[in-house]
């Protein structure tokens, strides 16, 4: 594929509305030139050829970082797909786009396995995830456009899928199909909270969409008018490759009835789209009116529950407010719909009596818990006790990263709630742990019960001092960093408890990381560190986020506080 660059031909039908329609969809009150750098996925397309060359033109004016970054995708599941995806980055390299060629890795996945599109998609935002947390890149450019605004609410509808869903696609969203990559999922950017050590996850990888206004006919007719060449991918034509592919062909030689073609599916999807964001405005503003706190530290939460709602506020936006407030403390990476739905009217009934008493429930693995007495106000949520599969899988290994010095473990996402990962030197042998496993699971009663017997009474009473924090079942919600002992150099196969990160307690030989500070503390050989997850709060006069940790210096003197660099 060969082309010379020629400049945006401004009588092309999308050219003027492009930088309107991309200025829309940016995060309001930020400039546009904000990110560090700007990438785009390039699939080689027509549509990701005009989403290139229109951000290419526009650049400067709309305030873009120069050089934009292409990433070109090789599946590597067709013969020629590589040769393809070096000319998709030489065309780029005429764009003045900086391309990068990356090649997915099926080592781990079978390429004739069932659901196919949907693998390549997963491991292909994977790849270009990873890609822009290593060039510190925090938003992808998208040309996902009308046409396939459209098959997706088609799609949704076959697959009786009545509710927001039929939105379809969003103009900005941030990554979701790299849960738990540190840097690319909500994460990257943390932030302190005013009173205490643990930091607050923000940042992330955000994609959006700037092309979901024109339809493919616009792009095609734009590219032909600009001189911009693409390719067309033969897997598209075959209407019996994927269930979209069925769709595109139905859709386009108009064989559907005409309440399904695309002009009315993309009508229905803007009024459901509006009518969301009028629903999501509303139960911000009364999420912004509510008296909330949260506790980093136990991940509890609680928040004023005779909070008088605004007079027009309606189950959806009860709803919705419950699924933000639930998202404080909620290990479940979504809040289902209908989980809300029918658990909204428990705290905001249409009218409160005696015969309607608040009553304790849960939802989303979280205990959503009414005042104990009538001069309390505030509802309390906080993590469900784990159920044995929940212990199951959070069990994670940590494991250390090779190299001379201090060695880091990657970040790891611990019950969707805590980021957490340890760092030791090259030669750690005099820390517990030196010869073993460490990993983070959830805190056990029979830990609580085996420190107390290990322990001298300074320890014990430093570890109550920590544990009064985190009352009845909660503390058994929170993670432990523990030592598995290797049954082959030792007799014993009990977990060693070596920290309880969210408490800021830990054995003799560990403490909690306090930044670039950690080499001057010469008399501890390992370190842990610990970061809530991302949630939308911050603190102010309603909104208070407690973080601060105990001062239980232990007997070899560790630092009492978080060094912030």
């Amino acid at each position: 594929m060969r082309h010379t660059l020629t400049l945006l031909n401004h009588t092309a039908s999308i050219a003027p509305r492009f930088r309107s329609s991309f200025e829309s969809i940016w995060k309001p009150g930020q400039r546009l030139g904000a990110y560090t750098r700007t990438s785009l996925a390039v699939s080689g397309g027509v549509d990701s050829m005009a989403l290139a060359s229109l951000c290419s033109a526009n650049a400067a004016s709309m305030g873009l970082s120069s050089p934009l970054v292409g990433f070109i995708v090789d599946h590597r599941l067709r013969h020629g797909s590589t040769v393809e995806a070096h000319e998709v980055a030489e065309e780029l390299l005429q764009l003045r786009i900086e391309p990068h060629v990356l090649t997915l890795d099926w080592a781990h996945h079978s390429s004739k396995i069932d659901h196919l599109e949907n693998s390549a998609r997963k491991l292909r935002y994977q790849a270009i995830g990873r890609a822009c947390q290593e060039q510190g890149i925090d938003t992808l450019l998208v040309a996902h456009h009308a046409d396939d605004q459209a098959e997706t609410v088609l799609m949704r509808i076959v697959g009786k899928y009545f509710g927001t869903g039929l939105r379809g696609i969003a103009t900005r969203r941030p990554i979701l199909e790299c849960p738990g990559i540190y840097g690319v999922n909500d994460s990257g950017s943390p932030r302190i909270a005013e009173d205490g050590q643990i930091m607050i996850e923000s940042g992330g990888l955000d994609i959006v969409r700037p092309l979901l206004d024109y339809t493919k006919a616009e792009l095609i007719d734009y590219c032909k008018t600009s001189n911009v060449k693409w390719l067309e991918d033969k897997t598209n034509a075959d209407v019996t490759f994927t269930r979209r592919n069925t769709i595109r062909h139905l859709q386009k030689n108009k064989l559907l009835p005409v309440a399904l073609r695309s002009e009315r599916l993309l009508a229905l999807s803007t009024n459901v789209a509006e009518r969301e964001t009028q629903v999501e405005l509303a139960a911000q503003n009364e999420f912004d009116r509510l008296s909330i706190s949260l506790d980093v530290r136990t991940g509890v939460a609680t928040f004023d529950g005779n909070h008088e709602l605004s007079g027009s506020t309606g189950r959806r936006v009860k709803t919705a407010l419950l699924r933000m407030l639930l998202s404080l403390v909620t290990p479940a990476t979504e809040v289902k719909l209908q989980d809300a739905y029918e658990t909204a009217e428990l705290i905001w009934p249409e009218a409160r009596s005696e015969e309607n008493k608040p009553v304790s429930f849960q939802t989303a693995s979280v205990n959503v818990v009414p005042p104990t007495t009538p001069n309390n106000r505030l509802w309390t949520m906080s993590r469900q006790v784990p159920t044995q599969k929940d212990v199951a899988l959070q069990c994670i290994t940590l494991c250390d990263s090779a190299g001379p010095g201090l060695r880091f473990s990657t970040w790891r996402l611990w019950d969707s709630r805590y980021w957490i990962r340890i760092c030791r030197p090259e030669k750690d042998h005099a820390s517990p742990g030196h010869d073993s496993d460490i990993c983070v699971r959830f805190l056990r009663k029979d830990d609580v019960a085996q420190l107390m017997k290990s322990l001298d009474q300074p320890q014990r009473s430093r570890l109550r001092r920590c544990l009064a924090l985190a009352a009845g079942n909660t503390r058994f919600t929170i993670p432990a960093i523990v030592a598995k002992t290797n049954p082959t150099t030792s007799r014993s196969h009990a977990d060693e408890v070596i920290a309880l990160p969210s408490l800021g307690w830990s054995m003799s030989g560990w403490t909690l990381w306090p930044g670039e500070h950690a080499l001057s503390v010469a008399t501890v050989e390992s370190f842990y560190d610990i970061r809530y997850k991302k949630v939308d709060i911050v603190r102010d006069v309603l909104h208070q986020v407690h973080a601060s940790l105990p001062d239980v210096r232990t007997s070899r003197d560790e630092p009492a506080s978080r060094i912030v660099a």
